[in-house]
């Protein structure tokens, strides 16, 4: 059991994207605001308990950064549908999610290079990410002068974390891609 956990989390994160993309492409951030903290939680307890466990696999290592791409491109997509973010943002999130899918794609297709370790930086940037999508649904659900006031300050944390992340990843794509060549 120890073992399947880990994994199921990251399923149920997954799983959990249907539900919140629609609830948000609705407008009912508020139904919206549970699934996506659950959602925020699953990603913490995954990685914690396999490490703790010692349970980490293959397909963990794939699927966990595949459920956190999932979940953040439908949870700023559909804020920025609803004007509750702005497009740019959704845009630099959405970017660096591609690129990074992509460079994977390309070395899995194209190279021997199999490992795609996440970094402190993309981790960092993953919670400001969960941090500024359940402050949107808190704000919407139930506004107060904090919550507007965190929504405003995430707002260029994120993005300065998805940039500066996405220029980590960047560096090690390169790095990575030089040491095959080698």
């Amino acid at each position: 059991m120890k073992r399947l956990l880990p994994n199921a989390l990251t399923v149920l994160r997954i799983l959990l994207v249907p539900p919140v993309g629609l609830l948000v492409a609705r407008g009912d951030l508020r139904a919206a605001l549970p699934l996506l903290a659950a959602a925020a939680l699953t990603d913490a307890a995954d990685g914690f308990l396999a490490r703790r466990w010692q349970a980490t696999s293959a397909i963990g290592a794939y699927l966990d950064p595949v459920a956190d791409k999932l979940l953040a491109a439908t949870v700023f997509a559909g804020l920025a549908f609803a004007g509750r973010l702005p497009w740019w943002l959704a845009g630099l999130v959405l970017g660096r999610d591609l690129l990074i899918l992509a460079f994977a794609a390309w070395a899995v297709a194209r190279t021997r290079i199999r490992r795609f370790p996440p970094s402190v930086w993309g981790k960092a940037s993953t919670v400001l990410q969960f941090c500024l999508g359940i402050a949107c649904l808190l704000d919407a659900a139930a506004p107060a002068s904090w919550t507007g006031a965190a929504v405003e300050g995430l707002i260029p944390a994120v993005a300065a974390g998805t940039v500066w992340s996405g220029l980590h990843y960047g560096w090690a794509a390169l790095r990575l891609s030089s040491e095959e060549a080698d």
